[in-house]
């Protein structure tokens, strides 16, 4: 995972130290705000003065901007305030995204474009840093031979025929993925699925992205940054499905997990070994990244995702334009949700991430994050927000990771210690004819290890069922977990089942496989709702846009999501608990506002704020 604002990549030893502003989630005193209890609140503009404050060349990529506009904004007005833009985006919602390069102070250009008629905000673009890794050997360095759970794999499991799973694997052991792929494969997880990662990309050449009759896993490939180069494109750019850009690994490692191909005689075996195609976005880099080519990468997903739920000769081919012919003709896109796998976050939330979260989860696309490598009990966001399924670690010996975080908000954990998956190459990454491309595999260790065992289960589930709701698979793997380390501290698990280091406990795939094939996953509903929560805010009927709106819970106080609302003055939240209450929070001009409510399982909720 990687994290901005005292930040990681999660992979163990992989440390990224971004000094800079942590968004707290109460303001000082003295801003004068209050909500109805006396306590202060959020304040849209301590935000902005929280951002502004980070130290330069830590958190704030210096010299660039995320700006959001109207449609019909002229650009050339940055050009005179002194900027120069490097990337537009349009995600057909009626604005455009700019990423800004400015010579000039930030903080001046950004206080000029504010005031700007057409600019609805203008904020940093945070750095993320360059990744570490912790790497073993084909030879085992970095191993060691887990308790109780030889033999590697079970007396007749497919990894026969996946010679580097067969000696090395214990993650599809321990989970009983491989009993589920005995029972389940050839009749009952049949289901072509599409499942999607934002990374440091995928290197498409490697053998075990190939089926039996030489087609690649990967159903398209895109990138935000230039090859070999943390260098911004001006515009996403499709990346050739057989091609290697990814010049870190961990993109592609992360991969494997999720969808290397199973019974091929080669490497390793994927959770969701068979029938998943395979979205790869390149939104970090061997030196980093950036706020903005990140979550711009989950933007274009939710897009396209928003345009293959359409029938073929209905599509607007722009959004598609340049794809592969396969995925302009795809056919209409019945998969209730595409997972997709982030392993990344930090301590603070921005405009432009939150808006592109919500894209996604309004999609369907579902969000799988990492919980952090901190080893505390540290909200990283996006992981930390409702509506996204948050992953922690565990050992080969069945507990808890040491390094990975613990919270309210995780879901599940999964095996993230000395994972054995697919390598880019390593320094010879660029050399499209060195066998260590095609052939090499490599050792990861960390909470992003866990998140794509996840993101690959929620694949092979959706395979025997691709009906399932986001919120409905969400529940289904907490409710079959393993409850495990049940004799340590650690493993306290409360009357609902829930520890704070294992969310609801270990995933089993064989359970959780078992529970969809006999179709026993709880009711649409039962723990997260599937309807939307509609807040609008209004001033004298006239509609409020880029509204700051908070939600929280109301028995814990925890953040539990936020948003901004749109050109009608309109935001959406998603997959709130169906069993809890919350506190919707508006800033209107120093007052703070509320309104509380328990989402309904029967229609969305609507509510509005009239200031």
């Amino acid at each position: 995972m990687i994290r901005k604002n005292n930040c990681i990549f999660l992979s163990i030893g992989c440390t990224l130290l971004l000094a800079g502003c942590s968004m707290s989630i109460s303001e000082p005193s003295s801003s004068g705000t209050a909500n109805s209890s006396g306590s202060a609140v959020f304040n849209s503009e301590r935000i902005i003065e929280l951002q502004e404050k980070s130290p330069t060349g830590a958190a704030v990529r210096k010299g660039y901007s995320i700006i959001k506009t109207a449609n019909s904004f002229d650009p050339e007005k940055f050009v005179e305030a002194g900027g120069s833009v490097v990337s537009e985006s349009n995600f057909r919602d009626g604005y455009k995204y700019f990423l800004i390069k400015t010579e000039r102070d930030d903080i001046q250009f950004r206080s000029a474009v504010r005031n700007m008629d057409g600019v609805l905000y203008a904020q940093p673009d945070y750095s993320i840093e360059s990744p570490k890794t912790y790497e073993g050997s084909s030879r085992g360095k970095g191993y060691r031979k887990p308790k109780n759970l030889l033999p590697f794999g079970t007396g007749d499991g497919n990894l026969q025929d996946d010679p580097e799973a067969e000696k090395l694997d214990w993650g599809l052991t321990v989970t009983h993925a491989l009993e589920a792929f005995k029972q389940y494969d050839a009749h009952d997880a049949v289901n072509t699925v599409l499942a999607a990662i934002i990374d440091t990309g995928i290197n498409g050449k490697h053998v075990d992205f190939y089926d039996g009759a030489d087609n690649s896993v990967i159903f398209y490939a895109k990138a935000s940054m230039a090859y070999g180069s943390p260098s911004p494109l001006t515009s996403l750019q499709i990346v050739p499905i057989d091609d290697n850009w990814d010049n870190h690994g961990h993109g592609t490692h992360c991969s494997g997990t999720i969808a290397a191909v199973g019974n091929n005689g080669k490497g390793i075996c994927g959770v969701s070994h068979a029938n998943t195609k395979l979205i790869s976005y390149r939104g970090m880099d061997v030196s980093g990244g950036d706020t903005h080519a990140t979550y711009s990468c989950l933007g274009d997903l939710a897009a396209i995702v928003t345009e293959l739920r359409k029938e073929p000769g209905t599509r607007d081919l722009t959004v598609l334009s340049g794809l592969p012919q396969e995925v302009i003709d795809f056919p209409k896109l019945t998969q209730a949700t595409v997972p997709v796998n982030m392993s990344f976050g930090g301590l603070a939330m921005s405009p432009y991430e939150v808006e592109m979260l919500n894209k996604a989860l309004a999609a369907g696309v579902l969000p799988v994050i990492a919980m952090g490598n901190d080893g505390k009990t540290v909200a990283n966001f996006p992981a930390a927000l409702q509506g996204v399924l948050a992953v922690g670690a565990t050992t080969m010996n069945d507990t808890r990771a040491y390094f990975s975080d613990g919270g309210t908000w995780m879901s599940v954990c999964a095996p993230g210690e000395a994972i054995y998956s697919c390598s880019n190459g390593g320094t010879n990454w660029a050399n499209s004819v060195s066998p260590d491309v095609k052939n090499t595999y490599r050792w990861m260790s960390g909470t992003s290890m866990a998140t794509p065992f996840v993101t690959g289960t929620i694949a092979y589930l959706l395979s025997i069922d691709p009906t399932l709701s986001p919120y409905r698979i969400k529940t289904v793997l907490e409710r079959t977990a393993d409850k495990i380390d049940s004799r340590s501290s650690y493993g306290q698990y409360d009357a609902r089942g829930y520890s704070k280091w294992y969310g609801y406990g270990r995933v089993n795939v064989l359970n959780a496989a078992k529970a969809v094939q006999e179709k026993s996953v709880p009711q649409a509903g039962s723990v997260y709702s599937e309807k939307a929560v509609k807040i609008s805010v209004q001033k004298s009927g006239t509609a409020q846009q880029e509204m700051r709106v908070w939600v929280y819970e109301k028995r814990t106080g925890v953040c539990a999501s936020c948003g901004f609302t749109d050109a009608k003055g309109n935001v959406s939240f998603y997959g709130l608990r169906s069993d809890t209450e919350y506190e919707i929070g508006i800033n209107a001009g120093g007052t703070y506002h509320t309104y509380n409510l328990t989402p309904s399982n029967d229609s969305d909720t609507e509510y509005t704020f009239s200031i």
